[in-house]
């Protein structure tokens, strides 16, 4: 029997394993893919077997169906029905092309190049076009791979259409997307993810000593759950919830998704604090907090109709909360230091209830869906015509399409030299190295990352080959289970993929070739790193994109959405009237964010006697910023921020202007431009909280003031810093005549 410690830990892991994957998306896409190929390849597998002649075509059938499944990534099904007969018309003629003309001297390789041009220049129109000319540079590939001659054709030919046949029927017939699945899956993610930091959390204020490990797991479980509220917030702008909860609305349900990340990203530090300041040795305090935590992981909202009957508990375990805060902070002035700690925790969660509540409100309300739609439509086409509009020059597409082709013209040349019978296995790996990598350190990340796969998979694909070899049911076992562990992991480590793919190619070279040697094997791995170098050679010779520029520019995105959210949110203090959906923009704000962590990683990942590029402070300040900006809406009293104090008016202005001026002033420091001045705000902090001394605790409107623009000072005080680390000035005060200028 298992102990009560155990069966919590089994339990933790289940809930950790179930929550992995929001959506359950790359399971499904992976299932499909695995399910597909299966298809394809059974049924050529028993064509080829009735017709007596080479089993090959089945290969063939499994890569096309792959692909079709893979690369079709349009807005609309009805394109992507288009685009799946494309792949296969494009497959075939590409087929057929390189068998008639495969006795030509050099036209295969003037073709290969041709190919890898069109797939990067034409990307520029669209995903479609770049897949089209990808599906037809592996059919090259693969006749030049198996020599093939125009008798071959047709049972090819047909293995191509079989491939696109199962391709077509698993996408669009037997495993469809379903968007509300995925929403409802997500949601539950979200909820398991968030009762795991809540166990946590709740370990934390329960146990006196401190735990380093529980504090690791906590860093990484606030994380994830920023990851998963990501995911729900994007699969909210094309799928609505009310046809999984009948009644709410995506605006709602974003809030209340934004709420429930504040509480768990505002609980974690504060409890660790009050844990320093000795505030859990207050009896009443810590169980007090316990049942808040509590009672919020027990409440099931969206899993019942009874929400509000579910956070009863809740509401009343705050208001005892309350309570507490009003007799201790009457009792002693020295738990100062800590009480307004607590003030945050109850705030916070006082909106988590709220914004549940409203969503059992808006649920009864039964919100007409045919207008959200529409918004929905009106959103897309603004959408469409926005790209449209800023997609005016293919300058980087046709820089990418130059670095593909000089790449692809030494692979080949470099791979007659190296591998003179797989000769264009060089040029494969330079092929995709480029694929999807906009600057020269993430070119280099992914050539690592490739290389690093390829190795271990090789050594790993030898071994069970040799193991498996001459039973042929376990090896075709094992080829699906490395093409379903491939595709589940693309999405979290691309080494990781090429570790199973590299198993797959393996196998499959045990099939076709009737046994592995390892001659073979580490011919197929110097090929992968030398096409792997060729390609990041190309990138960071011929027309460079630095990494710092992309940081650079999505830094710009960053501080532009920064300045929106802030002076709407400055605003709607002087303008009560005026509207602005906050949570979106923080929702935005922290997206730009990750785009920033992401574009940033390959600076991250350099050996620490290369890294002098400053990222590191950066991305602190940048991650401060973006805390404070979500912060200042989660601590915010909505129901009375549109409150402004008399003669506050014109400071709250003026503050507006200089936040603006300064994050101007960044704009162009990271343009390059010096001798910039920015400017603090200390006169206009001291002014605004001097409002709140010598007052009683009755007056609320005030202090909620007061507290509503404690944030906005922090973030001035980080663009400062930043600005500093860019190389502005000494900062001082603004005048409104300098501001004006």
């Amino acid at each position: 029997m298992w102990t009560k410690k155990e069966n919590r830990l089994i339990q933790s892991w289940v809930a950790r394993l179930a929550a992995a994957d929001p959506g359950r998306t790359r399971l499904h896409q992976a299932v499909r893919i695995t399910i597909s190929v299966l298809s394809s390849v059974m049924t050529m597998l028993w064509l080829t077997s009735f017709m007596g002649v080479s089993f090959t075509p089945a290969i063939l059938a499994g890569v096309v169906s792959l692909l079709s499944l893979l690369l079709v990534n349009d807005d609309t099904e009805k394109q992507k029905k288009i685009t799946t007969g494309l792949l296969v018309i494009s497959s075939i003629a590409a087929l057929s092309l390189s068998t008639l003309l495969g006795s030509i001297s050099y036209v295969i390789d003037a073709l290969f190049l041709f190919v890898i041009f069109c797939a990067y220049y034409t990307q520029h129109y669209g995903f479609r076009y770049f897949a089209i000319f990808m599906v037809a540079f592996l059919s090259i590939y693969f006749s030049t791979l198996l020599n093939l001659q125009p008798q071959d054709l047709p049972v090819f030919i047909v293995g191509i259409l079989a491939g696109g046949m199962y391709s077509y029927l698993y996408h669009f017939i037997v495993l469809r997307n379903q968007p509300t699945k995925q929403l409802r899956h997500s949601m539950r993610s979200f909820h398991i993810q968030t009762n795991l930091t809540l166990d946590l959390v709740l370990d934390v204020i329960g146990d006196p000593i401190p735990n380093r490990y529980r504090t690791f797991l906590l860093k990484r479980d606030v994380k994830r759950l920023n990851d998963y509220a990501q995911v729900i917030s994007s699969q909210l702008t094309t799928t609505n919830p009310s046809k999984v909860w009948e009644g709410i609305d995506s605006e709602q349900l974003r809030l209340y998704i934004f709420d429930a990340e504040m509480l768990i990203e505002t609980l974690y530090p504060a409890v660790k604090r009050l844990k320093e300041l000795h505030a859990l040795e207050h009896d009443e305090v810590r169980k007090l907090l316990y049942k808040v935590v509590e009672s919020i992981r027990d409440a099931e909202v969206l899993r019942s109709h009874d929400i509000i009957g579910n956070l009863m508990q809740t509401e009343k375990v705050i208001d005892e909360l309350k309570l507490q805060l009003i007799h201790l902070r009457m009792a002693n002035h020295q738990n100062k230091d800590w009480l307004w700690l607590i003030r945050r925790i109850e705030s916070i969660a006082n909106h988590l209830v709220d914004s549940s509540n409203e969503l059992s409100a808006r649920r009864m309300a039964n919100i007409n869906e045919e207008e959200w739609l529409e918004d929905a439509d009106e959103i897309k086409k603004d959408n469409i015509k926005e790209e449209e509009e800023n997609s005016t020059f293919p300058r980087l597409a046709t820089k990418k399409a130059l670095q593909a082709i000089a790449a692809g013209a030494v692979a080949i040349m470099f791979g007659n030299l190296l591998s003179p019978a797989h000769q264009y296995w060089v040029l494969l790996s330079a092929f995709v190295v480029l694929l999807g990598t906009d600057t020269v350190g993430m070119t280099l990340q992914k050539a690592f990352q490739r290389s690093l796969g390829t190795i271990f998979g090789a050594i790993a694909g030898f071994g069970l080959a040799q193991l498996l070899a001459g039973q042929v049911v376990l090896e075709l076992v094992a080829l699906f289970c490395c093409i379903f562990l491939a595709f589940y992991f693309l999405s979290i480590s691309y080494a990781m993929m090429m570790f199973w793919m590299t198993m797959l190619i393996a196998i499959m070279y045990d099939f076709i070739l009737g046994g592995i040697t390892e001659q073979i094997i580490l011919a197929r791995v110097f090929d992968t790193l030398a096409g792997a170098f060729i390609g990041f050679l190309a990138a960071a010779l011929i027309y460079p994109r630095k990494t710092q520029e992309k940081v650079s520019n999505t830094v710009e995105d960053f501080l532009n959405k920064l300045s929106t959210f802030v002076s709407d949110y400055l605003e709607s203090f002087v303008y009560p009237e005026k509207t602005a959906d906050f949570t979106n923009q923080a929702f935005g704000i922290d997206e730009e964010m990750r785009r920033i962590e992401e574009d940033a990683r390959p600076l991250r990942n350099r050996p620490a006697i290369l890294a002098r590029s400053g990222i590191e402070r950066w991305l602190t300040v940048l991650t401060a910023i973006n805390y404070f900006a979500k912060h200042l809406l989660a601590s915010t009293n909505r129901s009375n921020h549109v409150r402004i104090i008399a003669g506050t008016d014109d400071t709250l202005k003026h503050i507006n202007q200089v936040i603006k001026h300064n994050i101007g002033t960044l704009l162009r420091l990271l343009k390059g431009e010096q001798g910039l001045v920015m400017y603090h705000l200390n006169k206009e902090r001291e002014q605004i909280e001097g409002l709140s001394e010598d007052l009683t605790d009755e007056d609320l409107d005030v202090k909620t003031f007061v507290n509503d623009l404690y944030y906005v000072w922090r973030i001035n005080q980080s663009l400062l810093v930043l600005g500093k680390e860019l190389g502005s000035l000494n900062n001082r005060e603004a005048s409104t005549s300098e501001l004006n200028e």
